[in-house]
């Protein structure tokens, strides 16, 4: 019966699994924590490529993301912020509770979320020592937890903002569409150590969508993006630090 209810809804004609509640919910659960996981594995080599240096992630993981027969395709294998949202951090917490409850013996969840907290806390320490040493303000470019929707809720912004706080720093976010208006600024009044949080052809590269992120307000003359996407471009009056490329060597 949902079959023939929604069959002339789906015009691209997907995939479907006909299962029980138990494994229907399961199917979607587990989807989101796979993704949660591989993201958790590619910022994990972004800060290895941190703490190493000479490493360039994007080569790392662009080289394992064509690895398609054994290990894994192209998508979320991008470095980058961590991931968000209402429903794949939820889902892992989910589980991580389900697997206490059922007494697996052992918790891969727990070390999926443990990890993204990990590595919020660890650019949330770079940001904040980039400022001790440029003696300016940091700035969050993008609260919700993706462009061009107004929700918060599990937002990897507001993780780092955590961490940051933690630090005992002042910070404040800049964006037009956050529900949560809660140190939200218009504009960036001097310079600052400005976070792009958001990148919209990572995130909805998917589509098709190429274009350049345009920023949100004015970035004042002297102020550092620091890009975990390593897109901005370079060839502006700003300085530009692509964290997770720490290579000190021109590319071949």
């Amino acid at each position: 019966q949902l079959i023939d209810l929604y069959r002339p809804l789906m015009q691209n004609d997907p995939r479907y699994v006909v299962g029980t509640w138990e494994e229907a919910e399961s199917v979607k659960i587990f989807y989101n924590t796979f993704i949660s996981a591989k993201v958790g594995m590619v910022n994990m080599i972004q800060d290895f490529a941190q703490r190493i240096g000479h490493i360039n992630v994007d080569v790392v993981t662009d080289a394992l993301a064509a690895s398609t027969m054994r290990i894994m395709g192209p998508k979320y294998m991008t470095a980058g912020m961590g991931d968000a949202g209402a429903c794949h951090p939820r889902d892992n917490i989910a589980l991580r509770w389900l697997a206490q409850e059922f007494d697996l013996g052992y918790d891969l969840f727990d070390t999926i979320m443990r990890a993204r907290e990990v590595q919020a806390r660890n650019l949330a320490n770079f940001l904040c020592d980039l400022a001790v040493e440029r003696c300016c303000p940091v700035v969050i470019h993008g609260k919700a937890y993706k462009p061009d929707v107004p929700y918060c809720i599990g937002s990897y912004s507001t993780l780092i903002g955590h961490y940051i706080s933690a630090r005992g720093f002042a910070f404040t976010y800049v964006d037009p569409m956050a529900d949560d208006a809660t140190g939200v600024v218009d504009r960036i009044p001097a310079r600052a150590i400005v976070l792009m949080a958001h990148n919209r052809r990572i995130t909805y590269g998917y589509t098709g969508q190429q274009a350049q992120d345009p920023a949100y307000c004015d970035i004042p003359a002297g102020s550092v993006i620091v890009d975990p996407w390593r897109c901005w471009p370079r060839d502006t009056d700003l300085e530009v630090i692509y964290y997770g490329d720490t290579r000190q060597h021109a590319d071949p």
